[in-house]
């Protein structure tokens, strides 16, 4: 069962689109999907709740031990993509665990422990603060996919992320590892043309192949209460995002990309 967290110490990333557009392209891929939303703000739970708040239990209560894992989860507005919601508790539970020292960095790992193998995939958005709760998903997943805005602030908080994951891997979780990123909200200008081609050189193939592109197409679905592949199939956001799948769920897929932290791994960019 894969283990996948959407990652970023920088806002407005296009983290939770991406999140719940690559659960949807899983789940019609036939994939079995537990999506869990561990950002405050829940705006994962609202889309793919179809524009409704999540009422309580959530991640909050399962994280201070108050009910199961399994009691907390329910369905989604689509087939196949289970969610274990967010909502503002979020951020109490993340205050009443920093005062805890016994376990406190493990406890969604242990909450989700009899979920093993119950799922093909978890999806996980976070918010872009380093908090306890983010420890919390970064010792549970295998995985962490970046997604990177094309702006002037391209890489802000990525040397931060990386240097997380490694203390966490290191610590916590001996296979995690940053799998890849994701570059998205590009425009057609020749900034961001240039910061492209420039992480690219950097990263080699640790970039996914798709650039998702600014799309008032994936904002009018979020609006809406649903992902730009429901609502918007055939534009150039959806296309983007289905391409983008295809390479996270191609089997072996990571570890050809070797990931960020792999052993052996200088951070140069792969050769050409």
């Amino acid at each position: 069962m894969r283990r996948i967290a959407f990652a970023s110490l920088k806002g407005g990333v296009g983290k939770t689109i991406s999140a719940t557009a690559l659960a949807v392209c899983a789940a019609g891929r036939g994939r079995k999907v537990l999506f869990v939303d561990a950002d405050a703000q829940s705006n994962a739970s609202w889309i793919l709740l179809g524009g409704h708040k999540a009422e309580p239990p959530t991640l909050a209560q399962v994280l201070l031990g108050e009910v199961e894992a399994e009691a907390a989860i329910r369905e989604t507005a689509t087939a196949g993509i289970d969610l274990l919601p967010a909502d503002p508790a979020v951020n109490l539970a993340n205050v009443a665990l920093v005062q805890r020292h016994t376990g406190r960095d493990t406890r969604l790992r242990k909450a989700m422990a009899a979920l093993d193998g119950a799922y093909d995939l978890v999806i996980i958005d976070t918010a872009p603060t380093l908090t306890t709760v983010l420890i919390n998903v970064l010792a549970y997943a295998s995985e962490v996919i970046v997604p990177v805005d094309l702006g002037a602030f391209a890489v802000l908080g990525l040397m931060e992320l990386e240097e997380t994951v490694a203390e966490v891997a290191d610590a916590l979780n001996p296979g995690l590892r940053v799998v890849g990123l994701v570059l998205t909200r590009a425009s057609r200008n020749n900034v961001c043309r240039e910061l492209e081609a420039e992480l690219r050189g950097r990263y080699g193939s640790r970039v996914y192949g798709p650039t998702i592109p600014l799309s008032a197409k994936v904002e009018e679905a979020c609006t809406r209460g649903t992902t730009v592949i429901t609502h918007a199939p055939r534009s150039a956001g959806a296309v983007a995002y289905e391409q983008l799948a295809d390479e996270v769920l191609a089997d072996g897929r990571a570890e050809e990309r070797g990931g960020f932290g792999a052993p052996g791994d200088d951070g140069e960019a792969d050769a050409a």
